[in-house]
């Protein structure tokens, strides 16, 4: 019996290149998280008596939700200038913390989370549970 490898001819290896899908989209949310409720009155209250008391006004397009015994405030920035969210963001990172993802997070909070504020969430805390 004999046995013969036959020696395939140079085989034509066709090079794939795979492209990724780049989403270039710039983060139009700000998410916070808060611990306690407490912290949260803390922040707007604090916001309300700061030096510029006109800057939660501004944040209309802000929505707070409940989500695994934390509070989320979701503040949309698109429409807001840079000085005014620098001091937002410099506020409220001394009271919670901030989230990264936050597009993505987003869409999480509003299918599993509770919404609690739907607009105007620092206002509305401000006018409903002002404490000082």
């Amino acid at each position: 019996m004999t046995v013969t490898r036959i020696v395939p001819e140079k085989e034509q290896v066709k090079k794939v290149k795979v492209k990724r899908k780049s989403i270039n989209q710039k983060n139009s949310v700000a998410i916070y998280m808060f611990n306690t409720f407490e912290n949260y009155l803390e922040f707007c209250n604090y916001l309300k008596n700061s030096i510029n008391n006109n800057t939660y006004l501004k944040l209309k397009n802000s929505t707070l939700y409940s989500y695994n015994s934390k509070y989320y405030l979701c503040i949309n920035i698109s429409n807001i200038d840079f000085n005014t969210f620098k001091l937002i963001h410099c506020s409220t990172v001394e009271f919670g913390t901030h989230i990264t993802n936050s597009d993505i997070f987003e869409r999480k909070l509003i299918e599993y989370g509770n919404m609690i504020f739907k607009t105007n969430a620092i206002n509305n805390c401000v006018k409903h549970f002002n404490n000082k």
